[in-house]
């Protein structure tokens, strides 16, 4: 992952910390947790219990169709949230989700809305996203304007007087003023802000400092402000006079916009944060007079403007991981929390919640026909030609509040007599509407106050009325077409008798067919689409798991190179063979199902002792392969007819799994036995061990794709699905029964052929 690299990079300021598990623990869910007098609860979609909660709102690839790693958000003037997200830009208007994907599907890594684009940097890119003129949005790179082949790691982006700057870690500066792309090269640029109109970088090392931006040059204004190894992670306002400071380990300053001069905040904060090994990683501002900041790997911490710690949030009261939370208010004061496993909505409820704001309903979009019309703005005025634009759909939300917390009502000037009853669709279907000019009005309310003011939304849709579309030439042409009609019809009447006789007796030997073939239609149907769902899924799986690996295989290359160290070189290589494994095992899984997929059944006599064997030799460098005992309950000869390559690759995949998931720190001695035996004109061959078991909640999914009941032991979770799926084609099947802590057996049942 691009996450993985963004670590490593930041991971170069400080090449003392050699901790390279602290650059790949990427599990990140957020749960429950206590906020001093007021309770968190955790919620897919759920209204407040009580007026002083705050709701966590969870949501992650599988809902928004993209990956579940978010770099960053921002908030536009409407309240629409903009998601930097690893397959592109995410849109998120409270009730729809868009993705928007780059020409190269590369991730957006930072981003910042400067009038109507959203400037965007990552992957080597940087760019920008616009809406075109019917609303949708398309991507426009600047690499072209580069001089370099790619844009090297940047991450802030900040506007100024008609121009966008880019700082890069390791090139300088580049600014873009509209029309072409320069760079002001300087080595350790990080962090950047406006302050008085001036762009204000940090500069790391010791040799760096606070410096502004003057043309194409920069000048030092507080050379005093400089460590061996670190810089200003984060630069934010805190009052008129005064804005705060905040590296990674050095603690936290203030800092005098006017002399530029910077001062230690001696604060309880501060002092939080310069305890050894917990590094700062990103801050944010919210409610007017809190700060939220995160940590490498310490989680959150809240505390106000004086630096009074009000909370610290982390694995020990409830936060699921304490690794690189990136935190952005929004307009309402609530907290959209973004990381590796998805992006998460912290959010207050209260019964007399004030609003800086004017709620806005918004249409976001019609549906014409097979076309979607998108709505650009809040003003923008949509006509609908031709006879399509009769039946049209609706869409539209209130951002700034999530669809579940809301109720709707609408009328369409000029068409409906009164307001709808209030319901929770976000989605309106009009039908035969005749020519003219309509007005669609919206409104909406919470459901835990009522008092909230929701301004209606108005939109024009106006369907020109042609000269051959007026009532008149409607009656003139269907007097013609009547006429025409009526002596056609008498004409082929007689014919159509005669055949009509012929036909019936036809229709009567066909119809019976007809039925039979449609019920089989519609099996092959439904079949289908279940192969095309699994195969989405596959696809979408498979290319993550085999590209995660590949990432972190570059990251750890990238770190070990840098390193003079044999003991951490021989850790890197370490998890380099972890990272190799992984993909080792993961291709063969998609070669097993490979092989089942296309190759023929070939029927032939094999020994159970050559496929053991065969695996055994496979097994055997395995980590504690040489601690379990196989046991071979069967007689030396015994011998099954049927596809040897098929029969090894269900007998390896519940071997492997019986190896994989033992519990080693039992007292019994670990074992995995396997039997056969002729049964009812069928072989059975039982795999019994006496590992971990699997637990009951996940013994109804284990043969589904992908999943995995173990989650703290690596595999692809396709293993017993190709074993199933192998099954099918051998026409045989398979059970199992599994007690936690006691072991589990599974039974293969294969039919006897001659």
């Amino acid at each position: 992952m691009d996450f993985l690299y963004m670590a490593i990079s930041k991971s170069l300021f400080r090449p003392r910390h050699g901790e390279l598990g602290h650059l790949i623990i990427l599990i990140l869910i957020f749960e429950c947790f206590t906020f001093n007098a007021f309770s968190y609860q955790v919620t897919d979609s759920v209204k407040a219990a009580s007026t002083d909660s705050i709701i966590f709102h969870k949501f992650d690839g599988s809902l928004y169709r993209a990956s579940s790693y978010s770099y960053r958000a921002i908030e536009d003037e409407d309240g629409i949230m903009f998601f930097g997200n690893e397959n592109g830009l995410l849109e998120f208007d409270g009730t729809h989700w868009e993705l928007h994907q780059k020409p190269n599907f590369g991730p957006v890594e930072n981003l910042k809305i400067i009038g109507d684009k959203i400037y965007t940097l990552g992957g080597g890119d940087i760019g920008y996203f616009q809406r075109d003129s019917i609303g949708k949005m398309k991507y426009y790179s600047l690499n072209n304007k580069l001089d370099e082949y790619e844009m090297p790691y940047a991450w802030f982006i900040v506007e100024n007087k008609g121009n966008i700057y880019y700082s890069s870690v390791y090139e300088g500066i580049y600014i873009y003023d509209g029309e072409l792309v320069e760079k002001i090269a300087i080595k350790d640029a990080y962090s950047m802000v406006e302050i008085n109109n001036e762009v204000i970088i940090s500069i790391f090392g010791k040799n760096g400092g606070l410096a502004k931006i003057v043309g194409d040059t920069i000048e030092f204004v507080n050379k005093e402000f400089s460590f061996e190894d670190d810089a200003a992670y984060n630069i934010i306002h805190n009052n008129e006079d005064e804005w705060l400071v905040f590296t990674s380990e050095e603690g936290f300053y203030t800092l005098d916009p006017e002399t530029y001069e910077t001062e230690l905040w001696d604060t309880e904060a501060n002092q939080y944060f310069q305890q050894d090994s917990l590094y700062l990683w990103t801050v944010e501002k919210f409610r007017d007079s809190l700060f939220v900041a995160s940590s490498w790997e310490n989680g959150l911490v809240v505390f106000n403007h004086e630096g009074e710690i009000l909370n610290v949030i982390n694995e020990e009261n409830g936060l699921n991981t304490n690794y690189y939370n990136v935190v952005k208010s929004d307009r309402r004061g609530n907290l959209w929390i973004t990381n590796t496993p998805g992006i998460n909505y912290l959010k207050w409820y209260n019964d007399d919640e004030k609003l800086n704001f004017e709620p806005q309903a918004k249409v976001r979009s019609m549906r014409v026909g097979d076309s979607t019309i998108y709505v650009k703005g809040i003003k923008d005025k949509v006509i609908l030609r031709g006879e399509k634009s009769k039946s049209f759909g609706l869409y539209f939300s209130v951002p700034s509040f999530i669809k579940e917390d809301l109720e709707f009502s609408y009328y369409l000037e000029g068409f409906d007599e009164k307001w709808s009853d209030w319901t929770t669709d976000t989605r309106k279907e009009y039908t035969n509407l005749a020519g003219g000019q309509y007005i669609f009005h919206l409104r909406a309310r919470t459901l835990d106050n009522k008092n909230l003011d929701i301004l209606p939304f108005e939109f024009n849709i106006i369907v020109p009325t042609k000269w051959y579309e007026s009532y008149v030439t409607y009656i003139v042409l269907g007097l013609l077409v009547g006429l025409l009609i009526f002596g056609f019809i008498r004409y082929r009447t007689h014919r159509l008798s005669i055949t009509n006789k012929k036909l019936e007796s036809i229709v009567k030997e066909r119809t019976s067919e007809l039925r039979s073939q449609k019920e089989r239609l519609k099996k092959a149907n439904e079949e289908l689409k279940t192969i095309n769902n699994e195969l989405d899924n596959f696809v979408y799986r498979s290319s993550h798991d085999l590209v995660a690996p590949l990432k972190s295989l570059r990251g750890l290359i990238s770190v070990a190179g840098m390193s003079n160290n044999p003991d951490e070189i021989k850790e890197y290589f370490k998890l380099m063979n972890i990272s190799i494994n992984k993909l080792e095992e993961f291709i063969k899984s998609i070669m097993d199902f490979s092989t089942n997929t296309k190759k023929p059944l070939e029927m032939k006599l094999v020994k159970m002792d050559t496929v053991l064997d065969s695996i055994v030799e496979d097994l055997k460098f395995y980590a504690n392969a040489d601690k379990v005992e196989l046991i071979r309950a069967y007689d030396s000869d015994f011998e099954i007819k049927t596809d040897p390559k098929r029969l090894n690759i269900v007998l390896s995949n519940l071997v492997t799994n019986a190896l994989k998931y033992h519990d080693f720190e039992k007292d019994d001695a670990p074992y995995i036995k396997v039997s056969t035996k002729v049964e009812d004109k069928s072989y059975i061959v039982e795999v019994e061990d006496n590992g971990s078991g699997i637990p009951n909640e996940y013994q109804n999914k284990i043969f589904d794709m992908f999943f995995r009941a173990h989650q703290g032991t690596e595999g692809s979770g396709l293993g017993l699905y190709i074993v199933v799926d192998t099954l099918n084609v051998l026409k045989g099947k398979i059970d199992f029964t599994s007690k936690t802590r006691v072991g589990t057996t599974f039974r293969v049942e294969l039919p006897i052929v001659d």
